[in-house]
């Protein structure tokens, strides 16, 4: 865990809080952790943009670390939802809008604000990621194109295949004047 990176709360001394306090903790740390994926997200859109593949390679490495400890809030956040939907005599499976409408006010109107700016937040990177996607794909045509280019050129025979593509023959030494 680096520096910045949020703490994941443990779930020693749950039952000493408030019924929704370490439901809670769990949310602010999700969100937490997707406001860090959000900034990686932005940050491999800026590297897409110049082509910067150790940075891509070093970005998609910390991301899978922080999608790493999402996935142990989610589970986390499972556990302590349906055990306080439980609790307050709700189905196991109830939502966090039915939870929150079963706790008191102070609790009602802290976990709502929570959900909704967890909600943004993943909605957020979801568009996010989209853009990033469309970008490296066409980082990946571009780069495709410019080795078919490449292989036209050096491949003295022009010989294609039958889906279009120049087929590669024997080496010929050539040489290309990426200048001009």
């Amino acid at each position: 865990m680096t520096p910045n990176q949020p703490r994941i709360p443990s779930g020693a001394a749950s039952s000493q809080r408030p019924q929704a306090a370490r439901l809670l903790e769990i949310l602010e740390a999700s969100r937490a952790f997707h406001v860090q994926l959000l900034a990686s997200v932005r940050a491999r859109r800026d590297a897409v943009r110049t082509a910067n593949f150790a940075e891509l390679e070093r970005l998609q490495k910390g991301e899978a670390a922080v999608a790493r400890s999402l996935a142990e809030l989610e589970h986390a956040r499972i556990t302590e939802s349906t055990q306080l939907a439980v609790r307050l005599a709700l189905p196991p499976k109830a939502t966090l809008a039915d939870i929150a409408s079963r706790l008191a006010e102070p609790e009602r109107a802290r976990l709502d604000l929570v959900r909704s700016e967890l909600r943004r937040t993943i909605e957020e990177t979801a568009r996010e990621t989209g853009v990033v996607r469309q970008a490296t794909e066409r980082l990946s045509a571009h780069m495709a194109g410019i080795m078919q280019t490449v292989n036209s050129a050096l491949a003295h025979a022009k010989v294609y295949s039958r889906g279009g593509v120049i087929a590669m023959g024997p080496n010929v030494v050539s040489s290309l004047d990426i200048k001009s």
